[in-house]
């Protein structure tokens, strides 16, 4: 049965929810029909199917007409570069549950996830593939970006132990008279300019150089040589001034570097400060100049920045340690409990490990696959199973192979069913793989199948008496009673002798239950009369008849029995099952009857005892 939603341009849309079939049955509905966008809403957990898999996510199908999709960040906590990795462990129709992370009901957009702490279940991707964790990447990014951020540092620390042939770099304030300030900040727009001034000395510089006594905050010397000072140029005004933007490349410092190398012979070797530095006292105050107060504040908010977001990642690395370890305790106490219900192939795969020939657990392992649409997974969890089970374990086998053939019959053709049927007949008991396929076929509807096996059956094994009674049975759940009525006298020729009074009273039995009542009394009855002293048919014919006759006509077998001439410990046990019959159905009168007929068969037998 089936319920149609949509009969549109021939093509017919159906359900198979209960809620559909049985809408008068008040149960509880576990995956709420999803008709329209509105019925989506953010944190719900939903159950869909996956649709596809492209560049730009993987699209989960919640109805017949909803999509949504799944960013690959969202699908698992595992960084996967090739998408083709998704195709093997989410293949079309595969059944999942989301949760919704967002909702556009103007694009009817939906974002989900498939993420374990947002749904509750595993990984779609299995922690053995050793992926790495998108933690993982980020936390790369921040040691890249934290080298990024530390290589200007270094390089003005090169630059300062970078000091040849009597240059000395110099930080701090220099006042006009050999203290001004030398290096300055400049902001231009939103770029920073340095400038950097630099002297040169020679022999008539000697008065107007700082003294010594010039409070310097000197980071590195170098021990100038001996060597001849020439005069300096009378052009040269002794000031060079050099300024860098600080986001330019190291090969534009290095080729400023190689061309502060090559100098003329006749220059004597010349002091670079950091700091602006001017020789004219009077245009001294003219220059802009940064207090050191606001130099010290800027480069402490730099290390308070550089310290905040150190502290932020090592508190973040905290937090996911302890999701980690949170993690690990659900899953350690998931395996721990005994009572829950393996959700994924990995749980499957150790209950399997741990009771490799329990037919139950493998079966159960093929219906986990074929929930999920999975056919060629259940198939080899299936011939896994058949190559793991001991031989010794026939009736485990037998389990499997079952399930294979209702595998092949309701997802297979008809040639797979019969080569899985073959193999099943070579490796099992024939006559119990034709029995079960028989069951197979008719639960499946498959009748003429069914009956063609049957014929085959009772040519194969003519025999055994199980096959006429389950060919019986067969033929009278189809109402056929007439082809039952010959089926008996077919049976009674082919089957010796002293199985025919077993065999009638079972075909009675299946006609009392799904045939014709009046066929199955004279079935008794002349059974009873060519075998009168056979109980076991009488207790079955009173047991039967109680169920499905009157009391008069039970009562009439009761009288007949404790007047039969049998042993005295049987007529004690028809005479005690008359007697619970009255207590139950009867009057007074009836139970005192009955113990009077009782209290005189006893006499009877005493007289004649004496005699």
């Amino acid at each position: 049965r089936c319920y149609i939603l949509s009969n549109e341009n021939g093509k017919i849309q159906l359900s198979l929810r209960q809620s559909r079939l049985n809408p008068k049955i008040n149960s509880k509905v576990e995956d709420i029909e999803i008709t329209s966008i509105k019925d989506v809403k953010k944190g719900q957990l939903v159950r869909g199917y996956v649709k596809s898999i492209t560049p730009s996510g993987v699209f989960f199908g919640l109805s017949p007409s909803l999509l949504g999709r799944i960013l690959f960040q969202n699908v698992s906590p595992y960084f996967v570069q090739k998408h083709s990795l998704y195709e093997k462990y989410l293949p079309e129709g595969k059944l999942l549950t989301a949760k919704v992370l967002g909702v556009n009901r103007k694009e009817k957009h939906i974002e989900l996830s498939l993420l374990p702490e947002d749904t509750g279940m595993p990984s779609v991707l299995p922690q053995s593939l050793g992926l790495p964790q998108y933690g993982a990447e980020e936390e790369k990014k921040e040691a890249d970006d934290e080298e990024k951020r530390e290589e200007p540092k270094l390089k003005t620390k090169r630059r300062r132990g970078n000091s040849e042939s009597g240059q000395v770099w110099v930080t701090g304030k220099i006042p006009v008279s050999g203290q001004k300030e030398a290096e300055k900040l400049y902001r231009l727009g939103k770029k920073k300019i340095k400038l950097h001034w630099g002297l040169q000395r020679s022999k008539n510089c000697h008065s107007c150089c700082p003294p010594p006594s010039t409070r310097f905050h000197l980071l590195q010397e170098a021990k100038p040589k001996k060597r001849k000072i020439c005069p300096a140029d009378e052009n040269d005004s002794g000031i060079e001034v050099y300024y860098r933007e600080e986001d330019e490349d190291d090969q534009e410092e290095e080729a400023a570097k190689k061309k502060s190398k090559i100098r003329k012979p006749s220059e004597a070797p010349r002091l670079q400060v950091s700091m602006g530095f001017t020789w004219d006292e009077d245009n001294a105050m003219d220059t802009p100049v940064l207090d050191q107060k606001e130099e010290s504040s800027e480069s402490e908010e730099e290390e308070d920045m550089q310290s905040k977001l150190k502290k932020q990642t090592k508190k973040e690395k905290e937090l996911e340690k302890q999701k980690k370890e949170k993690e690990l305790c659900k899953v350690e106490a998931a395996l721990m409990d005994l009572s829950r219900q393996p959700q994924s192939a990995d749980d499957f795969d150790r209950l399997v490990l741990g009771s490799p020939n329990s037919s139950i657990l493998w079966l159960q392992y093929m219906a986990f696959h074929l929930q999920a649409t999975e056919i060629e997974k259940a198939r080899a969890v299936a011939e896994r199973a058949l190559k793991t089970i001991s031989f010794r374990e026939e009736q485990e086998k037998l389990n499997v192979w079952v399930a294979l053939l209702n595998l092949e019959n309701m997802y297979g053709t008809e040639e797979t069913l019969m080569k899985v049927f073959e193999r099943a007949v070579q490796y099992n008991e024939p006559l119990k793989v034709f029995q079960h396929l028989c069951d197979i076929y008719a639960s499946s509807e498959k009748y003429k199948q069914a009956e063609e096996l049957y014929h085959t059956m009772l040519k194969r094994f003519r025999q055994e008496k199980s096959v006429w009674l389950k060919y019986a049975s067969f033929l009278l759940k189809q109402g056929q009673t007439e082809a039952t009525h010959r089926l008996l006298e077919r049976a009674l020729k082919a089957l010796p002798t002293k199985e025919h009074v077993d065999v009638i009273s079972r075909f009675a039995q299946l006609e009392f239950h799904s045939g014709d009542t009046e066929h199955a009394k004279a079935l008794f009855e002349s059974t009873l009369s060519s075998y009168p002293k056979r109980t076991d048919i009488w207790s079955i014919y009173m047991d039967i008849m109680i169920k499905h006759g009157s009391q008069k006509e039970v009562r009439d077998i009761f009288e007949r029995v404790i007047h039969l001439s049998l042993a005295p410990k049987k007529m004690k046990f028809f005479f005690k099952r008359y007697l619970d019959y009255e207590k139950k159905f009867g009057t007074a009168e009836s139970v005192l009857a009955v113990k009077r007929a009782a209290l005189e068969y006893v006499e009877t037998k005493s007289s004649l005892a004496d005699t």
